[in-house]
């Protein structure tokens, strides 16, 4: 817009012959000049935040690719490959979480490959994606893109996002779900318009139909939904959020009625009868899992998280603005924190979604601070304040970037190895090619753990799809195992006798240590091992720490 500014008379011409071309550029190219200030802006905007997610990405990409594999993800990614062979997940083959993942993961795998480079490669996607939507929101509510660039290098160095987001689990397409749900909730205003809520709604479904427990967030949107929305349009944008929550878990309702038994079993049932604490119990883990949370252990970094809840929790009830978006963002963490202790048995990396929230509200929070120091002197001790406590935050996570990619220290199901290599996507891609050096393209192949099936030109042997099975089959009966698709170790035995499957795959080593779950699983794997030499299996091939064995019927 124009201003009028007073001009001695002396600069009149001079101040005025540059008007007509001016205004004649403004006729030509349809932009007055605040327009064009804005278009910059929005230009500049975009370009940074481009450069921001390809700078993750590729950070993200190069530790998607050289981190140790973590255990899950052979059966996440199995599950993607039965998905796209027209496979349904309860119904076809044992899948104990939300029914969303594998078929995202599905779709991606159409277009890239069905390969673990590409799969590993989107988990980097989706991080990046979810890195540079928390830095847009950061500028967005401080209007400081030191800010927004700090939340970057924060998010990237956590310990519980680079261990665990660009991994093939739920965290990253769950957390990238419920952050966008949040944003748009959270700047939803008196002339935004009633369908954002049905968008956010439904992104907010689409994480629940990745990771179910996320339902138990629905009443604080609502709450929210309800604080800070107008009177008379408060129902209307309640309506649209449901709506859209009902929306997105359409995968899981139709899910649901193609075998509700099955569904309930893989998502409830199960989860009940694989511990001794039932579905939601042993409380005395859970305070342990909590408290390591904060101190630090093998998958968390204490310091980080401490760091950022102990900010948020100090400073952000301190602001007076009713709709305070960082507000939002720590009461997210906080009941993602509580919602992440329910499952049984509970590990630390649960907690990693909490992180983007807390980054949020903690950097926020932080930033209006300083803004209202109105000293010079007071607004340098704190930017310096600030800046060596972002050094702390960083310095924290260089001896887990060693774990996690080079030496394998403590690091979940790996330290359990005499090899860690064999948890290196190299050793891994070397077993499958063993596998389809043996077995023949379709044949069906048992593999005690399935991420060594996934990248081969062979089948899962109906009831090793998953590798859980054989914790729960001792306490159902034949009927629900045969429902449910999960072998007992004695149907497994009564197969190796009858010489089906011909090819098995099987790890050589019981962990010493670890959780009581693995080892007792890694108790009945070996426990089939003889019956496999009883019935004229030999070891065909042996890479690292696994074995192919192959019947083979003496003369």
């Amino acid at each position: 817009m124009w201003r009028v500014i007073p001009i001695s008379g002396s600069n009149l011409l001079q101040q005025t012959s540059g008007l007509p071309a001016l205004a004649e550029a403004g006729v030509r190219t349809g932009v007055v000049p605040h327009e064009a200030s804005r278009s910059q802006s929005r230009y500049l905007k975009l370009s940074l935040l481009t450069g921001v997610f390809l700078l993750q990405f590729l950070f993200f990409g190069f530790v998607a690719l050289h981190r140790f594999i973590d255990g899950d993800e052979g059966f996440f990614l199995l599950a993607s490959r039965l998905v796209l062979m027209h496979k349904k997940p309860y119904v076809d083959f044992l899948y104990e979480q939300a029914p969303l993942l594998p078929y995202t993961y599905a779709l991606w795998m159409k277009m890239a490959g069905v390969t673990w480079a590409s799969a590993k490669l989107f988990a980097a996607l989706l991080t990046a994606l979810l890195g540079t939507l928390v830095c847009e929101h950061i500028y967005h509510e401080t209007r400081n893109w030191v800010a927004g660039f700090s939340a970057v290098v924060m998010f990237a160095v956590s310990t519980l996002v680079f261990g665990f987001f660009p991994v093939v689990k739920t965290y990253s397409l769950a957390g990238l779900l419920l952050f966008a749900a949040y944003v748009i909730v959270s700047r939803f205003g008196a002339t935004s318009p009633q369908w954002l809520m049905g968008i956010a709604g439904l992104l907010f479904g689409l994480s629940v139909d990745t990771r179910s427990y996320l339902l138990l967030l629905a009443p604080l949107f609502v709450w929210w939904i309800f604080r800070n929305t107008d009177a008379g349009s408060r129902r209307t944008a309640i309506v649209w959020f449901c709506s859209g929550l009902v929306l997105g878990n359409l995968p899981a309702i139709y899910l649901f009625f193609c075998s509700p038994g099955a569904f309930l079993f893989n998502n409830l049932g199960f989860h009940a009868v694989r511990s001794p604490g039932g579905l939601v119990g042993m409380w005395q883990e859970k305070l342990l899992a909590l408290l390591v949370t904060f101190l630090g252990h093998q998958q968390s970094n204490g310091l980080q998280t401490s760091l950022l809840f102990l900010i948020s929790l100090g400073f952000v009830f301190s602001v007076r603005r009713r709709n305070y978006s960082p507000r939002l963002a720590f009461l997210v963490a906080m009941v993602l924190g509580i919602v992440s202790l329910l499952p049984t048995p509970v590990h630390p990396q649960y907690f990693c979604l909490c992180i983007p929230f807390l980054l949020v509200s903690a950097i926020c929070v932080v930033n209006d601070l300083l803004a209202d120091f109105n000293s010079r002197g007071s607004k340098l001790a704190g930017a310096v304040a600030v800046a060596v406590l972002l050094g702390i935050y960083v310095a924290a996570s260089a001896s887990d970037f060693r774990r996690y990619l080079i030496t394998g220290e403590s690091v979940p199901g790996v330290h359990l190895s005499r090899d860690n290599a064999d948890w290196k996507l190299q050793r891994v891609l070397e077993v499958s090619q063993a596998i389809d050096q043996v077995a023949r393209p379709g044949e069906s192949v048992a593999s005690f753990w399935p991420g060594y099936v996934f990248q081969t030109r062979t089948n899962p042997f109906p009831g090793f799809e998953a590798d859980y099975g054989l914790l729960v089959a001792e306490k159902l009966t034949p009927q629900q195992r045969a429902s449910y698709h999960v072998l007992s170790a004695a149907e497994i035995a009564a197969d190796f006798a009858a010489h089906t499957p011909r090819v098995v795959v099987l790890r050589d080593e019981i962990p010493l240590q670890g959780g009581e779950m693995l080892r007792d699983l890694l108790r009945r794997e070996d426990a089939l091992r003889s019956s496999l030499s009883a019935h004229q299996y030999t070891v065909a091939r042996t890479v690292g720490g696994v074995s192919i064995y192959v019947y083979s019927p003496q003369p």
